[in-house]
């Protein structure tokens, strides 16, 4: 009779601080290499990921279609097989999956950018059934990312030095996470928005060239200013010109979500803090005072989302020891509008209102869709009787099993308790 290998072990590996490999070690379902930093997996935890990769491909063939198919899961290997099937099946040919050294690859294609949000949302709703199974505290991250319309990051909380590990912030209440550069969705009421529009005046505040002693000295909260800052784009010419972003004073910009911001206006250009003599040679001797009213032609302009709307702000008035009161949106400025906010700790989570913190997560999979031109891919397309039919938006996502092994042990207990408490 056959029985699965299963080494009992009781001391947990030396130096290893990630508790799913201490689990799937201590368990008998695999054994860790600390000198290659190797995770092999004995015959009990490959049985277990077997099953468990095999629920998550069942389900999406049964609930979104996508076709397991065996090829070297590469992008060209899956963008022939689509261009050749494409042809004689139109949609039915436009969604596959692969599973190659321990990751779960997934593609398909779209004609509408509608159609491909709506795609991404349903696998990725696909592949959280079955991680909510053997992982109860998986969520996804929102992420802003240069060359995305969607992109999602399936995580779960771990311990300092696990695997696949990163920064983030939870919120008590509702269990979401976030991360520093998580997309911020939700509408926020516009500052003072219930207010009479004021006349813009020039206020004396020597001195102030921040917001904190910009508040201190007229008593304002951080959230009734307007916060500045300037950067030097440098195109693929190796032209330069000046980039003045904002957002409300209460809140900082994300460094990351500036650079998705600047690759989409100015493509494949990059960017840096502005020099001294690069604000003086366009604003004068302005630095801590620059505001968007009077901005000098030329210079571009880009305002996070927060100050949409905005009545009554205070804002730098473009010359030393100058404010401007009364700065309404539109009439005042009217830039263009991005995501720029950084998540912190303690800010306030969008859902439930509770302050948010620290929390180590574990990345399992990502989740993502594009238009195919924005990242400089050839289009899919075919010609037939009817004409030429063209599917210029891509989804991905990708799993990774080994991740996911080492979470699904290191919840083993959470799994445990919760079944156990709900049976009472």
């Amino acid at each position: 009779m056959r029985e699965l290998f299963i080494p009992e072990t009781k001391n947990p590996p030396a130096k290893v601080k990630d508790l799913g490999i201490i689990s799937l070690v201590m368990e008998g379902a695999g054994v860790f290499n600390a000198k290659s930093g190797e995770i092999i997996l004995l015959p009990i935890g490959r049985s277990t990921l077997n099953s468990i990769s095999e629920d998550l491909a069942e389900a999406l063939l049964e609930k979104n279609g996508i076709q397991h198919i065996d090829c070297s899961a590469s992008d060209e290997s899956v963008n022939s097989l689509a261009e050749r099937y494409v042809r004689e099946y139109g949609d039915k040919a436009l969604s596959w999956m692969v599973i190659s050294g321990r990751k779960l690859k997934l593609w398909g294609w779209a004609s509408t950018e509608e159609d491909v949000k709506m795609k991404t949302a349903m696998a990725a709703d696909t592949i959280r059934s079955i991680m909510e199974r053997y992982i109860p505290d998986f969520g996804y991250l929102l992420e802003v990312s240069s060359g995305t319309i969607n992109k999602m990051a399936g995580v779960c909380s771990t311990t300092k030095g696990s695997l696949y590990e990163l920064e983030g912030l939870t919120c008590p209440g509702s269990g979401y996470y976030y991360h520093d550069d998580s997309a911020f969705i939700y509408a926020t009421e516009p500052v003072n928005s219930d207010q009479e529009e004021e006349e813009v005046k020039d206020v004396h505040t020597p001195g102030a060239h921040t917001i904190t002693l910009l508040c201190e000295q007229l008593g304002l909260d951080p959230k009734q200013t307007l916060k500045a800052m300037l950067y030097t784009v440098i195109l693929p010419d190796g032209k330069k010109t000046l980039l003045f972003a904002m957002i409300r004073g209460d809140k900082n910009i994300s460094i990351n979500k500036l650079a998705a911001y600047v690759d989409s206006k100015f493509k494949g250009a990059s960017f840096r803090k502005a020099e001294n003599g690069e604000i003086v040679s366009s604003f004068g001797e302005v630095a801590g005072f620059c505001g968007p009213i009077g901005v000098p032609d030329g210079v571009q302009m880009v305002a996070d989302k927060s100050l949409v709307g905005s009545k009554n702000l205070v804002v730098g008035g473009n010359r030393p020891d100058y404010h401007r009161t009364g700065c309404c949106w539109d009439r005042d400025f009217k830039p263009d509008v991005a995501d720029l906010l950084q998540f912190e700790e303690s800010m306030l989570c969008p859902e439930s209102g509770t302050p948010l913190t620290p929390v180590q997560l574990r990345k399992i999979c990502t989740v993502e869709c594009y238009g195919s031109e924005m990242r400089g891919e050839p289009v899919l397309s075919s010609r037939d009787r009817e004409g030429e039919h063209k599917w210029p938006y891509r989804w991905k996502a990708e799993v990774s099993l080994e991740s996911l092994i080492l979470s699904f042990y290191e919840k083993k207990e959470k799994r445990i308790n919760d079944a156990i408490f709900n049976d009472k």
